[in-house]
């Protein structure tokens, strides 16, 4: 960490106001947790700008190594000169030809936005330090995916409305140390999917409970007394390891009980995968004219760039779905359970006399220790093998499925619907493999654009339409390469090489070239 930068002071100072309010002092400089908070973070892409040699720093790191890569600030549009009609017989020669013009850019730091180093994708944010996918936020160090006005964020991931967050995800929180998954809270440490707690620590699985210690519920004047004493605790751990364990390496040591009776229903909801079938093949037809059969034939294709939905059987023998990403990545697999079995598991708590010291409690956690990563809020119908899902439908293999309908294989989808092999896409539709993006209609292979229809191959650009092969341009129709063509040749062009495509999509099941690897010709 450069501590001459002038963010550094910033969030510096940031970090010591965060941490008296959590734990009442002080506990050393930000760059003594440096290596503790950034566990937490998924891994940020790191290249070197072939324009200035300066470090670019990239919201993914699935590009491929040998391309040309510069920061948003030398990011310029380049004039590429029309392609030869021998250079654009197919999809080979076309990527041949523009390989050594084509430039991955990052550091992009948009609108409002001031103070930001070695961090990408950020809009309307200030004092923002190695962190990713950033809006409307500030004092933000060591986090991934951080919105709507939030503040004074440490090592932490998927934050919504926050404010003081040390290690910990969730959606309109204040005052949270290593709390995972939690919803409207406050003053929670160290637990885990808990929703309209207040004054909670150590504890899984709680609903609306105040003053809870291992899920157990205590008198105020109790609770408050036992806290006092674990916060120095801590504190005296931090001091000296520069570092605390997760919940998860909390509650997990040890084998799971797996004899409880858990009275759970085993019926299940029913699934109908021909809807979903039927979706697939309407993007397919609409982006490439044909049809090519079953998604789950399509499944390592359209992962390709995040993990595939993991299949787990729980140690009460029902089936569960996860994802290694992030977060999930610190789950216990042997601890994982169904959503309705950590229900009724939220029941278990520890005794009183466990509450009175930090190494009584990492004693007694394992007891009730159990982590579901499946989430179903709202409305929702015909959702299959998809862990996280608010209002939608018709989903398969959806990691984090919100408000978003008819869509399968995908990681992250907000209020979207026709999308396959896609993540982190927002107010889309009829999208394939399509990244980091908004508002894009019928686009394949895109990443971090917005406002583009009609694209494939295209990375950071805004406001295409019919456009193919294009990079860090605004405003385009009918170009390839960057290069405006008239529409009839475009036309001609396109239909040629959407065929050529998706002959080998469906001969295959895959395509060998996607937007993070044509820039090195489709190597790695």
């Amino acid at each position: 960490m450069e501590t001459k930068s002038p963010v550094y002071p910033e969030l510096n100072k940031a970090w010591k106001s965060t941490c008296k309010v959590l734990l009442g002092e002080e506990i050393g400089e930000l760059k003594d947790y440096e290596s503790w908070l950034k566990g937490f973070r998924p891994k940020l892409g790191k290249r070197e700008s072939s324009i200035s040699g300066k470090e670019v720093t990239l919201a993914t790191d699935d590009y491929c190594e040998s391309a040309n890569f510069v920061s948003l600030d030398e990011a310029k549009e380049k004039t590429v000169d029309p392609l030869s009609i021998n250079e654009i017989k197919d999809i080979d020669t076309i990527i041949e030809a523009l390989t050594e013009k084509w430039e991955y850019t990052g550091n992009k730091v948009l609108g409002n936005s001031k103070f930001i180093e070695a961090s990408d994708d950020i809009i309307d944010s200030h004092f923002i330090l190695d962190s990713a996918h950033i809006q409307q936020s500030n004092n933000v160090f060591a986090s991934f995916f951080v919105t709507t006005n939030s503040k004074y964020i440490f090592g932490s991931n998927w934050v919504v409305g926050g404010e003081f967050y040390i290690r910990s995800t969730g959606l309109g929180s204040k005052r949270t140390l290593g709390a995972v998954f939690q919803e409207d809270c406050s003053d929670l440490y160290f637990s885990y999917m808990c929703t309209g707690c207040h004054d909670v620590m150590f504890s899984i699985n709680q609903k609306n409970k105040r003053n809870c210690i291992g899920n157990l519920e205590l008198p105020k004047e109790k609770y408050l007394e036992l806290k006092k004493k674990l916060i120095e605790e801590i504190k005296d751990e931090l001091r000296t390891s520069r570092e605390f364990p997760s919940i998860f390496d909390l509650a997990s040591k040890g084998q799971p009980n797996k004899k409880m009776d858990l009275p759970i229903s085993t019926k299940k909801a029913e699934e109908d995968m021909k809807l979903i079938e039927k979706s697939f093949n309407s993007a397919i037809r609409i982006i490439f004219k044909k049809e090519t059969g079953q998604v789950t034939d399509y499944e390592d294709w359209l992962s390709g760039h995040f993990p595939r939905i993991k299949e787990l059987v729980s140690p009460f023998g029902s089936k569960v779905y996860d994802a290694d990403w992030s977060t999930f990545l610190l789950y216990p697999e042997n601890r994982t359970v169904s959503r309705e079995e950590a229900e009724e598991l939220s029941k278990l708590h520890i005794e009183e006399l466990e509450a009175g010291s930090l190494d009584k409690i990492k004693e007694s956690l394992p007891r009730i220790g159990y982590f579901t990563g499946e989430f179903l809020f709202g409305k929702c119908m015909n959702v299959i093998k998809s862990p996280m899902v608010s209002n939608s439908s018709n989903i398969y293999a959806v990691a984090d499925a919100n408000y978003s309908d008819y869509s399968a294989v995908d990681f992250t989808l907000i209020n979207s619907k026709y999308a396959f092999g896609s993540h982190r896409i927002s107010e889309s539709q009829f999208c394939i493999k399509c990244y980091n993006s908004l508002n894009l209609n019928r686009c394949f292979e895109v990443d971090s654009c917005s406002n583009c229809a009609d694209t494939l191959f295209a990375h950071n650009c805004e406001g295409l339409n019919e456009a193919m092969f294009c990079f860090n341009v605004k405003g385009k129709r009918c170009a390839i390469g960057n290069a405006a063509l008239p529409p009839e040749q475009y036309k001609r062009i396109k239909n040629s090489l959407v065929e050529q495509m998706a002959d080998e999509i469906i001969k295959n099941k895959r395509l060998r070239y996607d937007i993070f690897n044509i820039g090195c010709a489709g190597r790695k």
